[in-house]
């Protein structure tokens, strides 16, 4: 089966039988409409019926030859609704709406279809995933079971001339009884409203139940990074206080704290994706860093495949307010870019040379010359850098040999610039 045409019957499967659950008891409740309506619906369901022998027998990888696979309960109970009830009605008993219908009503049970078609949009929250099944779910469940109660004679509210009201104390009570809070002023009278009365709460004990549970979980999952973030605080909190580390340090540490969350929402961008395949890595990586990347001379004219290579060896940092990167005189072992902050470039001497901002990078020529750090590198502000070591850049030049003669060509016009 094309992969595109998978989605669309399945959102077909659901449709209809979303169709089936809310139109089909309301027809056989006397909701009058005209022969030929019944008879397109009817084989709306027959049609769709065949879809799902189709989709049951793709889903679980089963030979339609084999008379065997079809000795299944789903699809016999589709090759029910397959029949068209209401057609073979309405020539044998002149009556489109006969209860043999209810047959139809099996179709209903599709209606999770939802679920797989939603699968196969891969960008789709979590929230919406989980919600969707549930908002169609439900009220088709209160319709079935308002329904039902009208055609047991809506107990002590008794029939009512006119449908539309009739329909809405049926819903009033579906509800009120699922939610186990009836108010009494609607009440069973025969054994059989008694009996299905009980049936309901019973349901409504698991279906709100389960209802609940997803809302439960979905609120606890949108404030997740908090909660982790704070159990990460109330770790450190205790580690400092159980070694008596003094209030200035303490203010240091709720600070940087204070910086992740804002920042990070309390986690570190390279753990988050820590766990996905190098190459979908450097993609999102490339996504997120190349325009930065793409900033410095080095690399302006790079191909695609050497920034992935690069991307995926970056190295994320957090540096403190007047934390030093490193010193003028040391050994030049990267290159530094900004993603958040300020830095203050400073000469031997202590004089600021440049204030670098986000976007911007320095420690360039760590990766093309031997010589010392010629200046020292100070955090202005809480900063979010990406390093990318010498050793990985090395690594990178000795797969994508254009790029590796650019730089020595670089090195050379630097060398000649210098002697």
């Amino acid at each position: 089966m094309p992969e595109r045409t998978l989605p669309r019957l399945q959102l077909l499967s659901t449709i209809t039988a979303l169709l089936v659950g809310l139109w089909l008891p309301l027809r056989l409740l006397g909701y009058p409409v005209p022969a030929y309506v019944d008879t397109l619906f009817d084989l709306l369901v027959s049609a769709t019926s065949i879809v799902n022998i189709r989709l049951y027998f793709h889903e679980h990888q089963l030979n339609l030859k084999s008379y065997k696979n079809w000795l299944r309960i789903s699809p016999l109970l589709d090759l029910t609704c397959v029949i068209p009830h209401s057609a073979i009605s309405l020539l044998l008993l002149g009556d489109a709406s006969h209860p043999i219908l209810l047959t139809n009503l099996l179709a209903a049970r599709h209606i999770w279809r939802i679920k797989p078609y939603l699968d196969s949009y891969a960008s789709l929250p979590p929230v919406t995933y989980r919600l969707v099944p549930v908002f169609i779910t439900m009220p088709v469940i209160i319709h079935l079971i308002a329904c039902a109660w009208i055609g047991l004679g809506s107990g002590s509210a008794g029939s009512h001339p006119d449908k539309v009201i009739e329909y809405i104390q049926a819903i009033y009570w579906t509800i009120t009884t699922l939610a186990t809070v009836g108010y009494g002023d609607i009440v069973p009278k025969s054994p059989v409203q008694m009996l299905f009365a009980t049936s309901v709460q019973l349901t409504g004990v698991a279906v709100f139940g389960y209802v609940l549970s997803n809302v439960a979980s979905l609120m606890a999952r949108a404030d997740a990074a908090r909660d982790h973030h704070m159990n990460n605080v109330d770790r450190v909190e205790t580690f400092m206080h159980s070694h008596h580390v003094p209030d200035q340090i303490k203010s240091r540490v709720r600070g940087y704290y204070n910086y992740l969350w804002s920042q990070h929402k309390g986690y570190s961008d390279k753990g988050l994706i820590s766990h996905l395949p190098p190459k979908i890595q450097s993609e999102l990586l490339s996504f997120i860093n190349q325009p930065i990347v793409r900033k410095v001379p080095l690399f302006q004219d790079a191909s695609e495949e050497l920034l992935e290579d690069l991307m995926i060896k970056l190295r994320p940092m957090i540096v403190i307010p007047d934390q030093k990167i490193f010193r003028a005189g040391d050994e030049g072992d990267g290159l530094y870019f900004i993603q958040n902050g300020e830095v203050d470039i400073v000469s031997e001497t202590g004089v600021s040379i440049a204030k670098l901002q986000a976007g911007q990078f320095f420690g360039e020529m760590a990766l093309i010359s031997d010589r010392p750090r010629q200046a020292s590198a100070v955090a202005s502000t809480y900063c979010d850098l990406y390093f990318l070591d010498r050793s990985n850049f090395n690594q990178a030049l000795h797969r994508h040999a254009e790029f590796r003669q650019k730089i020595e060509s670089v090195i050379q016009q630097r060398m000649t610039e210098i002697s």
